[in-house]
Parts: structure tokens; sequence; C-alpha cells
């Protein structure tokens, strides 16, 4: 399954071997102010934990993921 993560990109530098894009979702950029700067990645695992912890990336730098096929975002993480 893939998941698609979004983290703050002052985090990118921890996770060399992911290929992040920078990413606002719609309502962030009607926003007057450009706040903080997000990127976005598609990554694999079997529920978000397994994505999380395959591509070793700290749950704190998690700002929002989502199930790739799916439309809206989650903010928190389920109970492993």
């Amino acid at each position: 399954m893939e998941f698609t993560v979004v983290i703050l990109s002052e985090h990118v530098g921890s996770y060399p071997k992911i290929n992040w894009t920078e990413w606002k979702d719609r309502n962030r950029k009607q926003m007057k102010s450009q706040g903080d700067v997000w990127s976005m990645a598609t990554l694999s695992g079997t529920t978000i934990w397994d994505c999380l912890e395959n591509s070793q990336i700290n749950r704190l730098h998690l700002v929002q993921w989502k199930h790739s096929d799916h439309t809206m975002y989650q903010v928190s993480l389920p109970r492993r």
C-alpha cells in the first residue's frame, strides 16, 4: 500500500534517500501568510506505522498523511 506523507521542509535533510517535493494544499495556498513550507513524498508500507518505520521517519516530523488513493489527509496516527 502507498501512503502520501507530509513533513515540514526543515526536516527533509534528515531523509536524504527520499524524493521530497514542496507541497501545500489548496487551503494553505489561500492563506495570506506563507507559514511553514511543507514537503511531500509517496512511500510504501502495509500500514502507516510500517511505512514510517521502513523509511525511518520520525513520527514527530509528520504533519499529515493519507492513503495515496484517498482525498482526505489525517493529522493523527492510529493506535498500533
